[in-house]
């Protein structure tokens, strides 16, 4: 008897060490967490020839070499037109053409290319981790959610954003009826970036039952659902001359129109440029020098130098005005031989783009690009006006899943600029989409003004301005449900405590919403130096009373070791010890700690200057 009850116990104590010794990941997999989905950002889509078949062949990679490289041939063309706006148009054109011609579409909006298309992925990402959908914001999703969800349950939906969206939306509904066969479970999560946002917009309202029946949460990133600011202003043909041309217009912009009248015609054009090749949200020209000098630390210094150079050059110098004027004029002589050489015909035939036509830019977008309705055919203006149907009931939409028992999210980017090539550069951004947009309804400033007045929320006494003033969250369609990150750049979500943030949302039980962590407040931001995300927190007077703008090492004084560290906290050799450190080395106020401030420092220290820009 009493070896039986030792050998029970000897049993048990096995069993918990057992027990014990199994990772978390591996327990916590086990609790049923819904599976997810992402629909990644367009600028994500691999398009192939014979797609998912031994004669497989890329076609179309925007995030290839050659991708960049179409980018410097049209820069380089832009360039050229200040001499020869024919030859500079003409460079331009080839390398629109370039790009366009394996990916365009007829009349009737179909792909002339059959052939063409994305690769399909059924397994999870886990069997899938050397291929193109293994990116990094997926990666830092798997490494943040392996408590949670298994590797194995985590998909990537694959699409062809030239298609008719609800094409999209009805290969995304068959998609996941797959996902919870393979996975055996009922529900599933999405996680729809940029363009992807339209593809997920396009299953919720043309499938609204069976989402309810198959959601658990659907989040958006960085969305174009509601349409893009760039792409739509592209689309309409305003750029920066049409807007400048016609300003009267625009009585009802959210600018003061005094403002975009001088953003657009004078010196803050040039201004823009040097703010935007400084800052450099979109990493175009840090990518370049990086191409060219290679990745090391001491690389990105001279990078970052480079850079600095450039917009010191601008500034210092006294180049806004002929930096402005000539970009502006070469716009507008090049802009209708640009349109004309191809650019409308390859616009005007991609359903898809349509979908990201803003319900402002509607009418605009069917006269620059037709002239009229009656000039479209019947099947194309048939995809062309269920997508604008679809952009206009997207609250209707998102509300009705809320109602249905789907949680729905809403992350947007602000704080960055936009290339100045189109009227929405002077708007709060990501870098890309318009903040406005992505967050679905916001009211924002412009990048140098914030808004002036708050809206009192309608689900409660209370209101949602950003703590300085650039947003207001209580127009948007869901305000106690979106979240905006400051200095976020489009479709970043790479960084651990941002990958954290989209598992806090996508595996929630219930719908998630702005006040309910301390950790997860409305209003976020970006580190300037490694990307990590946090709650806003703006130092008050108070707290700044023992430091002194550019004095990084607290010394008493300002002196070149100071725009040393200044230097290396811009290029990531070095962590910047507290938020208030982050604020006293910005001597410039860009919200950015650059090279351009340790410069500043530098002549601070010498005599150069007496006083910094933020003070």
């Amino acid at each position: 008897m009493k070896h039986g009850m030792i050998k029970k116990l000897i049993s048990v104590l096995l069993v918990m060490l057992l027990v014990g010794a199994v990772p978390l990941s591996v327990l916590a997999a086990e609790k049923s967490y819904n599976p997810v989905i992402f629909i990644p950002e367009m600028t994500e889509i691999i398009l192939y020839q014979n797609p998912n078949s031994l004669n497989e062949r890329e076609l179309f990679n925007p995030r290839s070499d050659k991708a960049q490289s179409y980018i410097t041939d049209i820069l380089a063309g832009i360039l050229q037109a200040n001499n020869d706006v024919p030859k500079g148009a003409a460079k331009i054109n080839a390398t629109i053409d370039e790009i366009f011609r394996q990916i365009k579409c007829d009349e009737y909006g179909n792909p002339v290319n059959v052939n063409m298309g994305p690769a399909t992925y059924n397994t999870p990402v886990a069997y899938n981790t050397n291929d193109p959908i293994y990116s990094d914001n997926v990666a830092a999703f798997v490494t943040a959610a392996q408590r949670k969800v298994s590797n194995k349950e985590i998909f990537v939906f694959e699409y062809d954003w030239r298609i008719d969206p609800s094409e999209n939306g009805a290969l995304l509904q068959q998609y996941i009826e797959r996902v919870k066969a393979n996975t055996g479970k009922k529900k599933v999560s999405l996680i729809a970036g940029g363009y992807g946002g339209v593809v997920a917009n396009a299953y919720l309202y043309y499938f609204p039952d069976a989402a309810k029946a198959s959601l658990s949460s659907c989040v958006f990133l960085d969305s174009l659902a509601t349409g893009s600011s760039l792409l739509g202003d592209i689309m309409s043909g305003d750029l920066i001359r049409t807007v400048s041309d016609s300003i009267k217009e625009f009585s009802g912009s959210i600018f003061d129109i005094g403002d975009v009248y001088d953003t657009l015609t004078g010196a803050d054009v040039g201004d823009a440029f040097a703010r935007y090749i400084k800052t450099d949200p979109t990493g175009m020209f840090s990518g370049a020098f990086t191409r060219l000098l290679g990745t090391s630390s001491y690389s990105s210094l001279l990078a970052s130098l480079a850079i600095s150079l450039i917009s010191f050059i601008i500034e210092d110098q006294g180049l806004f005005t002929k930096v402005g004027s000539g970009y502006r004029e070469t716009v507008i002589q090049a802009d209708d031989l640009i349109y004309d050489g191809g650019l409308r015909e390859y616009l005007r035939n991609i359903p898809g783009l349509w979908a990201v036509v803003p319900e402002d830019r509607y009418a605009q977008t069917i006269v620059f690009l037709y002239g009229s309705e009656e000039n479209i055919s019947a099947e194309m203006l048939d995809k062309i006006q269920r997508s604008h149907r679809m952009l206009l009931a997207t609250e209707t939409t998102l509300r009705g899943m809320q109602l249905g028992g789907v949680n729905v999210d809403v992350v947007a980017g602000y704080g960055l600029q936009i290339l100045p090539l189109t009227s929405c550069f002077t708007e709060q951004s990501d870098g890309l989409q318009a903040t406005r947009y992505a967050g679905m309804g916001a009211k924002t400033g412009d990048i140098k003004h914030g808004v002036t007045t708050s809206v009192r929320c309608r689900f409660g006494n209370h209101n949602h301005v950003e703590p300085a003033d650039a947003l207001d969250a209580a127009t948007c369609f869901l305000p106690e449900n979106t979240w905006f990150i400051k200095n976020h750049q489009h479709m970043d979500y790479s960084a651990d405590t941002a990958a954290a943030f989209l598992v806090w949302l996508a595996t929630s039980d219930s719908q998630r919403h702005v006040y309910q962590s301390n950790l997860y407040p409305q209003y976020l931001q970006k580190s300037l130096v490694n990307d990590q995300i946090s709650a806003l927190s703006v130092p008050s007077d108070s707290e700044l009373t023992n430091y002194t703008y550019g004095d990084l090492d607290v010394n008493g004084r300002i002196d070149a070791a100071d725009a040393r560290l200044a230097m290396r906290y811009s290029v990531g050799l070095e962590t910047p010890p507290s938020r208030i450190m982050l604020l006293v080395a910005d001597v410039d106020g860009d919200y950015m700690i650059t090279a351009s401030d340790a410069r500043l420092i530098l002549r601070m220290s010498v005599g150069l200057e007496n006083k910094f820009p933020v003070e």
